[in-house]
């Protein structure tokens, strides 16, 4: 026996068969080849922010970043020190199901 079926009482184990059944019977539950499902939205979120981060840090010479501001949907606005940039995130067509690639476009920043 191998993994946590070695955990169970023996009547509480389920043959293969029995339970590619009931992981077919019930929604939500893993399937093969679901691993390359769209990601929540939250954690698209937060790969908008890396590439927007990453972006910002390009143009601001090693500038610290203080602050991330999203203006809408495609915009964000990065503060470092007395400098901002603006950074448009442009998603890319997707060929196949999984997370939104994009491309995070930094404009010039605007210090004083």
């Amino acid at each position: 026996m191998t993994g946590f079926s070695r955990l169970l009482p023996p009547r509480a184990r389920l043959r293969p068969a029995a339970a590619a059944l009931l992981m077919a019977a019930l929604p939500g539950t893993a399937r093969p080849g679901t691993a390359s499902a769209a990601v929540p939205p939250d954690w698209q979120r937060v790969r908008a922010f890396q590439g927007v981060l990453d972006a910002a840090a390009r143009v601001l010479d090693g500038r610290p970043v203080d602050a991330v501001e999203r203006l809408d949907p495609g915009r964000y606005r990065v503060r470092a020190g007395p400098c901002t940039v603006t950074v448009r995130v442009v998603p890319r067509p997707r060929a196949e199901p999984g997370p939104q690639n994009f491309d995070a476009l930094p404009d010039r920043p605007d210090c004083p």
